[in-house]
Formats: C-alpha cells, sequence, structure tokens
C-alpha cells in the first residue's frame, strides 16, 4: 500500500529498466484483448453476467467506476464510467445484481463518499447508483474505505475511516441491496483485505503483520479465533484454498513471497511452503485468488502468474505473462467462459487472458549424507536449465516441481558435499516423481565456506548486512527463537554477494539467520537489542 504512493515514479524507472532487459515469452496464458484507460489509471474489477449471459467488467478507473461488455473477449466495447473521487484506489465487488465500490479517495463536497452502490440490471443501457455514508451507529460517519468483500446478504467494508471503530472491518447486511444495514465490526485492527467463506472472516491485518480469524456467526460480535505473522509482517490479502484448511496470504513488501498455511487447526497454523516469482522473483504477488486448487497471482514486475496449489506443500508456478511497467493490480478468474480478467495500474488497461490450467509435475524427496544417511539441511536442489531452485528442510526434505513434463537433469549441492547431478529423471504433469540423493561429505572446503559468510553487526538495532564473497547468495531466511520465519528475502540477481535486512519490525531477542548459498547453508544467531 505506501509503495503505491511511488507509483508515478517508480513506473518510468521501471519501464526504462524493461527497455535494458531480455523479453520474456508468456506460459500458458494468452491474451485474448486489452483496452487502454491512459491517462487513468485502473485498480480492482470483478465481473458481472446478466439474464441473457451477456458479461460486463466493473474496472476502478481512477476517476469512477467503469463498465466494459466484455461478452466478445477479443472485441470489448466500453460503455460508461460511473463518476467517483479522483483517486489511485477503486475497489469493487459484485453480489449478485448488484456491485459495491470503495475508494481511499474523498470527495470535499461529500457527495461521491463512502460505498457505491451500483444497480446492474439495466445493463448495457445504464447503471443506477448512488452513495452509502452509513446508517443507525454510524449515520453519515463513512467517508472512505480501502477494499470491500461481498459474501451471501453482506457487505464487509475494510480499512474504512471511523476511528471510533479501528478501521477494521464494518460488516452490513444487504438483504435489501439498495439499503445496507450496519450490523457490527471487526475493530482490533486495521484491515487491509479480508476473505469471507460462511461464518468465518479472515482479515488482512496489514500494520500489524498478520491475519486475523474471526467467527461471525453473530455478525454482531465477532470473536477473534487466532492470529497468525506472515513472512514478511505486512499482510496485503488472504484466499482460501477449494476444501477451506490452506489459507494463502500476501506481503505488500519487496522479496516478500505469497504463503501458504494450513488453517486445519487454529491453535497450530502451520506455514507449509513459500512462493516467488520466476520472472521477477523480487516482486511481490499483490493479490491471490484461488480457482480449483490453482493460485491466480496479479503481482509487482507487470506480470500474472498461475500456480498450482494442489500440493499446497509444495508450489508450483505453471502460468505466466508478463505486461507492461509496474503492477497487475487484480484479476478476477471465475468469469463464466474460463477467461481471466485483469488490471494495469499504470498505463491503465483493461486484459482479458486464456488461460490453461496445467497440473505441475511434482518432484519430493530427501537428501542425507551417504556415510551416515543422516538428513542433510539447507542442500540446494536445482532442475538444470530452469530457474528453479529449492533447499531441502531441516529433515533433510524437498518439495520442487516443473510446469513442463519432459526428462531432466537435477543438481543436488550442500556446504561440505561434492556437487551430484542425477540425470534423465522423468518428470510427468499430475504425477509426484519421488527422487533421494545422497551426497558424498567433501571435509577440505567446509572451514573455507563457513569464513566466507559474514553478517553485521551483530548485536544489531535496526538491520543486518548479510556479504560472502566466494558463495553466491540465493536467500536469507530469519527464524525466530520457536522456528517461526519472521523474515524471507531472496536474491534474484545472483551475482550479487550482499543483502540487507531491515530488524526495525522486530521485537529485541535472538535470532537465527539461516544463509542459502549455492554450496548450502549456513546458520547464524543474531541478537536484536
Amino acid at each position: 500500500m505506501i509503495r503505491k504512493f511511488q507509483l508515478a515514479l517508480l513506473s518510468i524507472l521501471t519501464s526504462c529498466i524493461l527497455f535494458s532487459m531480455p523479453v520474456f515469452a508468456q506460459k500458458n496464458l494468452t491474451l485474448v484483448s486489452s483496452m487502454s484507460f491512459s491517462p487513468q489509471s485502473v485498480a480492482g474489477c470483478w465481473h458481472y453476467t446478466d439474464t441473457a449471459n451477456n458479461t460486463y467488467a466493473l474496472l476502478g478507473t481512477s476517476d469512477g467506476i467503469s463498465i466494459v461488455d466484455i461478452t466478445n473477449h477479443a472485441n470489448p466495447s466500453f460503455l460508461f464510467q460511473l463518476p467517483g473521487v479522483n483517486s489511485l484506489w477503486h475497489e469493487v465487488k459484485v453480489q449478485g445484481d448488484f456491485a459495491y465500490a470503495v475508494s481511499e479517495g474523498t470527495d470535499t463536497a461529500g457527495i461521491k463518499n463512502g460505498v457505491q452502490i451500483i444497480d446492474l440490471r439495466y445493463l448495457p443501457d445504464s447503471a443506477p447508483n448512488k452513495f452509502y455514508q452509513g446508517d443507525g451507529a454510524i449515520l453519515n460517519m463513512l467517508t472512505r474505505a480501502h477494499s470491500i468483500t461481498t459474501a451471501g446478504e453482506y457487505i464487509y467494508i475494510n480499512g474504512h475511516d471511523i476511528a471510533s471503530l479501528g478501521r477494521g472491518v464494518l460488516i452490513c447486511n444487504i438483504s435489501d441491496p439498495w439499503n445496507p444495514v450496519y450490523v457490527g465490526a471487526v475493530t482490533q485492527n486495521y484491515c487491509h483485505d479480508s476473505y469471507v467463506r460462511g461464518d468465518t472472516i479472515y482479515t488482512s491485518d496489514i500494520y500489524a503483520g498478520q491475519f486475523s480469524v474471526y467467527d461471525i456467526t453473530n455478525r454482531s460480535n465477532p470473536v477473534l479465533l487466532a492470529t497468525q505473522q506472515t513472512p514478511l509482517l505486512f499482510n496485503h490479502n488472504t484466499w482460501l484454498n477449494d476444501a477451506g484448511d490452506v489459507l494463502f496470504t500476501t506481503d505488500e513488501r519487496n522479496n516478500a513471497p505469497l504463503a501458504a498455511y494450513d488453517i486445519s487447526d487454529l491453535s497450530n497454523i502451520t506455514l507449509l511452503d513459500t512462493y516467488f516469482t520466476t520472472l521477477y522473483p523480487s516482486s511481490e504477488v499483490h493479490n491471490v485468488r484461488v480457482l480449483n486448487d490453482y493460485l491466480i497471482n496479479p503481482s509487482y514486475g507487470s506480470q500474472l502468474t498461475i500456480v498450482d496449489a494442489n500440493r499446497p506443500s509444495n508450489l508450483v508456478e505453471v502460468a505466466y505473462y508478463p505486461t507492461a511497467s509496474y503492477l497487475v493490480w487484480d484479476a478476477d478468474p471465475y468469469l463464466p467462459s474460463g477467461a481471466i480478467l485483469a488490471t494495469e495500474t499504470n498505463p491503465g488497461t483493461m486484459y482479458i487472458f486464456e488461460p490453461t490450467y496445467v497440473r505441475a509435475c511434482y518432484l519430493e524427496g530427501t537428501v542425507r549424507d551417504s556415510f551416515t544417511n543422516l538428513p542433510i539441511s539447507g542442500a540446494m536442489v536445482r532442475i538444470i536449465n530452469s530457474n528453479l531452485i529449492k533447499y531441502s528442510d531441516g529433515f533433510g526434505g524437498y518439495k520442487t516441481g516443473q510446469a513442463d513434463s519432459g526428462t531432466y537433469d537435477i543438481e543436488f549441492s550442500a556446504l561440505g558435499y561434492f556437487t551430484k547431478t542425477y540425470s534423465g529423471v522423468q518428470l510427468s504433469n499430475g504425477n509426484l516423481t519421488q527422487l533421494d540423493a545422497l551426497l558424498v561429505p567433501d571435509h577440505t572446503r567446509v572451514s573455507e565456506l563457513s569464513r566466507n559468510f559474514r553478517i553485521s553487526p551483530n548485536p544489531t538495532n535496526d538491520k543486518i548486512t548479510v556479504q560472502s564473497e566466494l558463495s553466491e547468495i540465493h536467500e536469507i531466511k530469519l527464524s525466530d527463537s520457536f522456528g517461526r520465519i519472521v523474515k524471507q528475502s531472496r536474491m534474484y540477481n545472483e551475482k550479487s554477494g550482499s543483502i540487507t535486512i531491515r530488524l526495525d519490525d522486530l521485537s529485541s531477542g535472538v535470532y537465527f539467520c539461516t544463509i542459502l548459498s549455492r554450496h548450502g547453508s549456513f546458520v547464524s544467531p543474531i541478537v536484536k537489542y
């Protein structure tokens, strides 16, 4: 959220950089059509299908909600724009025959503030609309909000501006969709976005660095069930898998991964896996959506990606499309046709993609010492001729995969061991290949490589810098005393031998810094005072 304030400048800079970068081809995503709204930016998007099976895109353009007839995906037709406040932030969702839109902007005349309610039944000719600014206990108090969630007979207004209610979530009944009725609120933290299924709401408490889970059976009195910090402590949005036992999260920070959490037991929420985009791994996923256990990811770095999450502890990218210059803000993969509607912030663009959903080729196994048979943690696993690099966990286990079936060479390397390559490994879509690796110890380089890594300052108050001269750093993980990952950063330029990690948002204590490199892992305690 904070980074968007530099949108215009960063867009120009990123455009300049892209001219000097190689052009990447797309995989399993075909661009059907696009529509420019420049000089307006475009933020949120959703769709509406009428009784005649005509489909419309609702787009959060910077001067209001734009409506486009996308029944013919190859030839979209702009209909009109409903006026709103001028703002980069315009989010919109559809429930039944009505759309609900919010913005961070404010209208000094007070007319276009609050939640814009749009009656879609008269499309393509018109869309009667009005603004709801609160009723009952919040009468005329609602001016702006960051995002909106719709589910069943309720709307959930996230990141509103009513300070007395914590700027969390306002819950309104829309049994009468034209006239919302305020019924309750989540007040514990500012909420950037939320996801609702049944009688449970998952809030993205971005400034608290966590997601929270509430029982909202009684929507006038939400009950907190659990909280969980996310990898880079800046949770932007969440979405559930189809079974409802895995929650996927995004953090809006550079080098932040998308994360998958097992939430089947709320008293023991467990991190299953993390995912970085392949083309621009330093550029984080902005919003995650889930369809049939695929993750649809509009992302920074101007890219849309699809991840197979059928095995949530082994997230594998299976599709990508690089777009323009800065940020694919939103995506709606729920169109009746199966197409994906997406938006580019600047220059403001609407895209329609045809996806090819494929299950990944899964590769999993363990890495062990050939003499002792003990597991090797931090061993690097690389599918040769691809950008895929993973590391074994504390029990020697690893999980990785590939979008395309075929025969591959798999390389294993670890600090203090000779590198070993297994040739001719057959991988096939939708199937798990088990490959256990045995590495032979090489004691001659252990001390040399261990001395290669330097972490300074230590102890520290605000940041650490990790340096290496002999071994390229691939990834840094910072864990607390309970083994929970509190920081995670991946190096996308392997020629760089140093990386700085800010610790300002961490409390005082002892942490453990794990450095994952070309030759294996190295662990060092860090004291934060």
